[in-house]
């Protein structure tokens, strides 16, 4: 008669248990690191001043200059233009066409390129100027990535100055943020999250031209703020200094 041992496999040492799964991440992204604007994280740069025409943009926490910026007379590539401060033999990398103020509602008061100003068929895009309780508001249609790894859209946003923001300029969302329904959206009850720059004009010695900026919305962003808020600062006569 055979055992009841005859079908069972044969004996084997035990072994140590070993995971043959892949190495978790603390992230569904892997290694990959994103940043959205609805993050809320910010980079802080200042403005200094090198002549009263020219001025470079630096990190705060990194005094190397990025971008130089130059205060031009009229011509073809524009009033306002940005070169990189590391190669001053490359043309500019964006600039702004300042325009003649008029009574008409809704004008543009200047244009701005942001991608090869100096290229005969380059993207410009119109800054309209309008005025609320004696204060001026700027607003353009900026180009921003809203979801990363996607290509910019433009995004109305509206600068604001004068009255309680002074001395500060502030640049604000307009719309429902991406994934926000629009149901309940209410523009005069936006929180800081609407915020996406804000600029302090250096008052006394010890200060900085600070400006503060939302970290995700990619160059032509960035770009665009930094040549709205020379726009601005030269139809609102202040000389940063």
């Amino acid at each position: 008669m055979a055992s009841n041992n005859d079908n069972l496999p044969a004996y084997q040492e035990k072994q140590p248990f070993t995971d043959i799964t892949a190495p978790r991440s603390g992230s569904i992204t892997g290694p990959v690191q994103t940043c959205s604007i609805r993050d809320n994280q910010v980079n802080y740069l200042t403005i200094v001043r090198d002549s009263t025409k020219s001025y470079h943009l630096a990190l705060t926490v990194d005094p190397t200059p990025l971008y130089r910026i130059e205060l031009t007379s009229p011509s073809k590539v524009g009033d306002i233009q940005i070169f990189s401060a590391s190669d001053r033999g490359l043309p500019a990398i964006a600039a702004a066409r300042l325009l003649p103020l008029t009574k008409s509602k809704g004008q543009p008061v200047a244009t701005i390129c942001t991608y090869s100003p100096t290229l005969p068929d380059a993207l410009w895009r119109p800054v309209t100027r309008t005025t609320s309780f004696s204060f001026p508001k700027y607003q353009s249609d900026i180009p921003v990535v809203s979801v990363p790894g996607r290509a910019a859209t433009p995004r109305p946003l509206t600068w604001k100055t004068g009255g309680t923001v002074e001395p500060f300029f502030e640049l604000w969302w307009d719309n429902p943020l991406p994934l926000v329904p629009a149901s309940g959206f209410q523009k005069d009850q936006r929180g800081l999250e609407y915020k996406f720059a804000t600029f302090a004009r250096k008052t006394g010695e010890g200060e900085d031209n600070l400006l503060e900026i939302r970290r995700g919305g990619g160059l032509d962003f960035e770009l665009s703020v930094i040549l709205e808020l020379f726009i601005i600062l030269h139809f609102n006569n202040v000389e940063l200094i």
